[in-house]
C-alpha cells in the first residue's frame, strides 16, 4: 500500500461524514423533529465526539495494521474473524442503503424513464472499477472531487442566502426536546458511527502520522458545519411543509440557486456533489470488504469486489422494490443495524487495553 497524505485522509473522512446528507439524513429528521432538525444535527455531532475519540484510540494501536488485522492480533484468529465478519455485514448493509438511496435519486431526478435496476448495475460497475484500485488512488480521486464539491457548495450557499427566510426556522424548540435528542442520536448513528471504516488505512501509511488526529478533527468539524448548513438552507428556503412534501428536498432547494446572479437552472450541476460523495464512500466500502478476504492470488481482490457488487444488486432487487419499502426500512431497521457498531467499538477498545496489559506483563 502506497502512502497517502493527511489532506487526502481528511477528505475521505469528510466524505464518510456527509454522504448521507442527500435523502437519508433529512428524511429521518423531518419525520421526527421537523423545524428543529438543525439542532438535532448539532447535537448529533456533539455526541459523535465519542466514536471519534474511539477511532483515534484504535488507530494508535499497532499503527502498521488495518482494522481487520488489528482484530485478529487482539482477539486471535477465531474471535477476530467473527468480529471482522460482523463489521463487514454492517458495512455491506450501509453500502446497500447508500447505493439504493443515490441510485433512486439519479433515477427520479435524471433518468426517470430508465429502470432503477439498470442504473444500479451501471453504478455498481463503476464502483467495482474504482474499488479494485489501491487506496491511494481512491483517496486521490476523493480529494480532487471534494475540492470541486466544496467550491460548488460555497457558491450555491451564497446564492441561497438571499432566499433564506428565518421565519421558516421558527419557533425554535417547537417540538418535544426528547424528540430533538433522539434525532441527534440517530444522526450520530448514521453519519458518525461508520467512521470506523477509515481504519482500513493503517496509521503508518499516512505521510505525516503525527497529523492523523488533527486531520480527522478538522474534517469532523467541517462535516458538522456542512450538514448543519444544508439542513438550515433546505428548511429555511422551502419551509418545513415543502421540505416534507419532497422526497429529495435537498435537491429541490437547489432549483433556486442562481450562480453569479444570472446563471439559473444549475441544480443538476451543483447536485453532482451528492453523487460523487456517495460514489467515493461506496467505493471505499467495497475496498474495505475485499480487504477482509485473504488474497491468495493477484486476482482474488478483483473477484471479491465483483462478488460484493453482485450481492448488492441482488439485495437491492430483493429488498427494495420501491421507495416506500426503502423509507420503511430506514424508519424501522437501518439506524438500529448501524448502532451495532457501538458495542463493536467498545469490544475492540477493551481488547486493546487487555492486550496492552498482557504485553506489558510479559515484557516485565
Amino acid at each position: 500500500m502506497k502512502k497517502i497524505s493527511y489532506f487526502e485522509l481528511a477528505t475521505i473522512f469528510l466524505i464518510i461524514l456527509i454522504s448521507f446528507n442527500c435523502g437519508i439524513n433529512l428524511y429521518i429528521l423531518k419525520r421526527n423533529v421537523g423545524v428543529d432538525s438543525w439542532i438535532s444535527i448539532i447535537i448529533g455531532y456533539i455526541v459523535g465526539i465519542i466514536p471519534l475519540l474511539f477511532v483515534m484510540y484504535i488507530a494508535n494501536y499497532r499503527q502498521e495494521l488495518n482494522i481487520f488485522e488489528k482484530n485478529k492480533h487482539i482477539f486471535g484468529d477465531i474471535l477476530g474473524t467473527i468480529i471482522n465478519i460482523l463489521i463487514s455485514i454492517i458495512l455491506f448493509i450501509i453500502g446497500l442503503t447508500l447505493v439504493y438511496n443515490i441510485v433512486s435519486f439519479i433515477s427520479t431526478q435524471f433518468l426517470y424513464r430508465t429502470p432503477i435496476i439498470i442504473s444500479t448495475i451501471i453504478f455498481i460497475m463503476l464502483v467495482i472499477y474504482g474499488s479494485i484500485k489501491e487506496i491511494n488512488v481512491i483517496c486521490h480521486v476523493g480529494f480532487l472531487l471534494m475540492f470541486v464539491n466544496i467550491f460548488m457548495f460555497i457558491l450555491s450557499d451564497i446564492s441561497l442566502m438571499s432566499q433564506l427566510k428565518l421565519d421558516n426556522l421558527l419557533p425554535i424548540m417547537k417540538g418535544d426536546f426528547i424528540d430533538i435528542i433522539i434525532g441527534g442520536l440517530k444522526v450520530a448513528c448514521v453519519n458518525i458511527l461508520p467512521i470506523l471504516i477509515i481504519l482500513i488505512i493503517p496509521k503508518d501509511k499516512i505521510t505525516n502520522p503525527d497529523k492523523f488526529n488533527k486531520a480527522i478533527i478538522i474534517a469532523y468539524i467541517l462535516g458538522g458545519i456542512i450538514s448543519t448548513i444544508l439542513v438550515i438552507n433546505t428548511i429555511g428556503v422551502l419551509g418545513i411543509y415543502l421540505t416534507n412534501a419532497y422526497e429529495f428536498s435537498e435537491y429541490m432547494v437547489l432549483k433556486k440557486v442562481r450562480l453569479f446572479g444570472f446563471l439559473e437552472r444549475v441544480e443538476n450541476v451543483v447536485s453532482v456533489h451528492f453523487i460523487t460523495e456517495s460514489y467515493i464512500y461506496i467505493t471505499l466500502i467495497f475496498y474495505t470488504l475485499s480487504k477482509n478476504i485473504r488474497e491468495r492470488s493477484k486476482h482474488t481482490f478483483m473477484y471479491v469486489n465483483i462478488i460484493v457488487g453482485i450481492l448488492l444488486v441482488l439485495g437491492i432487487k430483493l429488498f427494495f422494490n420501491n421507495i416506500t419499502l426503502f423509507n420503511n426500512y430506514l424508519d424501522k431497521y437501518f439506524i438500529y443495524i448501524v448502532s451495532l457498531l457501538l458495542p463493536i467499538y467498545l469490544i475492540i477498545i477493551l481488547g486493546i487495553k487487555y492486550r496492552c496489559k498482557v504485553d506489558k506483563n510479559i515484557s516485565s
